[in-house]
């Protein structure tokens, strides 16, 4: 319903050809230039639409286990993930701009049959754009059937539905202010091979409002205060004890990156980091909540020429996807380099050691829970060459251990190695607040 609604709108706007204007929007808001920016960026055109689109290959290679130990025997197998991506921008008049993000993917397993599918993920914006105030509202639909979490290492379908929509307003040249309000659905298919009732323990629905405050006084430097409250009703009443309510308090900054080649990746200051403090309100009195540090951080920095250093950090509660526990404390942390060896190629590493924690409180009535904490370690390789301006090709090699007590395998370890591919431009957002909308 989403994707008609919004196909309908696009297809509406362009039948005003006659009273299209300027290929783009305009406005004095730093996210209607970066949206600007964007549309004149875009890799191809038709008229008066602007669009981007890419055939990708997405991790093309041999998998020694799918499932990462949750068997007591590895299931290796030979995958590749393979679709387009396509970002179309329809400007109208000065002030308003319609976009569609339609991504598909089709997964294949050459042994595993029952895990191949097709995934998609579509997203719908209208953006109004005046001087000082920018508006963004959406629509999206996302399903696909994708590894669960680090919890439960299976391929679960999950089909989630978005509504959104943001306002800002440029109070100054270097000061703005916004509000953003987010719905979502998460509905789950359970697996026929599992009892976990994947379905009642995570379908949910959450809303969130946010209230952020921005200063940009250096072009390529953006500071900002955030400050959040949302609320997660579960779908199934056997889960209502997992009803709860978040609020928390952020500080971060946004590194623009600059243009240019592969050279740019190990240059300057880049990515984003955002830090502060949550409380998880479980609305059950006789259930813990969580309170404290909260967050993630992922920022490159160049420490010498062609060089960049890479940290990584993130922490926050998860909804568990068993009956028995409420939530688990995600941490993860690490940190990689990257180095240009030359325009068109660089090389990456990166360390990540991750660890999940789970409360030691049960559900009204159960007994002590059989879940354990669990670690994940992984050492990822990357070698990156750009072809040619429309193609780029990625060699990629991922080793990772899993150290989880309770499990069928207490230490399990597993290594992938393949490429990726990318034929044109792949449909990407540019940058919003912390946080896209969608």
């Amino acid at each position: 319903m989403v994707k008609r609604v919004v196909i309908a709108g696009l297809l509406a706007a362009f039948l005003l050809g006659p009273a299209l204007s300027r290929a783009y929007g305009q406005g004095q808001t730093w996210l209607g230039q970066t949206l600007e920016l964007s549309i004149e960026s875009a890799w191809g055109r038709a008229g008066v639409l602007r669009y981007n689109a890419a055939l990708q290959v997405d991790s093309a290679g041999y998998d020694s286990d799918i499932y990462f130990g949750t068997f007591a025997k590895p299931v290796p197998d030979y995958t590749f993930s393979l679709g387009p991506d396509l970002h179309i921008f329809l400007p109208v008049k000065k002030r308003l701009v319609f976009d569609i993000i339609d991504s598909s993917r089709y997964v294949f397993f050459a042994k595993t049959e029952r895990e191949r599918t097709l995934n998609n993920d579509f997203n719908g914006n209208l953006y109004i754009l005046f001087n000082r105030v920018y508006v963004q509202a959406g629509a999206g639909i996302n399903n696909a059937k994708q590894r669960l979490s680090a919890e439960v290492n299976l391929n679960v379908r999950l089909k989630l539905d978005n509504y959104a929509g943001l306002i800002l307003w440029q109070a100054s040249k270097e000061a703005s202010f916004a509000f953003q309000y987010m719905w979502s659905k998460y509905a789950y298919q359970n697996l026929a091979s599992e009892t976990t009732d994947i379905s009642a323990n995570l379908g949910r629905t959450e809303s969130l409002a946010r209230f952020l405050a921005y200063l940009q006084q250096k072009s390529r430097v953006r500071f900002y205060l955030d400050g959040e409250f949302e609320t997660y009703r579960f779908t199934d009443r056997i889960s209502s004890f997992k009803d709860s309510r978040s609020y928390a308090f952020y500080a971060g900054a946004e590194f623009v990156p600059p243009e240019g080649g592969y050279e740019v990746e190990t240059s300057g200051m880049q990515g984003s980091f955002s830090l502060g403090y949550k409380l998880l309100d479980v609305l059950d009195p006789s259930q813990k909540d969580f309170s404290g540090l909260s967050g993630n951080v992922s920022v490159s920095l160049g420490i010498m020429r062609m060089t960049a250093l890479r940290l990584f950090f993130s922490r926050g509660p998860q909804f568990s996807a068993y009956s028995d526990q409420i939530y688990y404390l995600q941490t993860a942390y690490g940190a990689g380099l990257s180095r240009s060896l030359s325009r068109h190629i660089v090389f990456t590493y990166d360390f990540t050691d991750s660890r999940s924690d789970y409360p030691a409180v049960v559900a009204p009535g159960a007994g002590p829970t059989q879940t354990s904490n669990f670690r994940y370690w992984s050492h990822a390789f990357r070698l990156s060459f750009r072809l040619s301006r429309d193609l780029q090709l990625r060699l990629l090699a991922d080793l990772g251990r899993r150290n989880q007590p309770s499990a069928i395998q207490p230490v399990s370890p597993r290594a992938f190695i393949g490429f990726g591919l990318t034929y044109g431009y792949s449909a990407g957002g540019f940058s919003l607040p912390t946080g896209p909308l969608i």
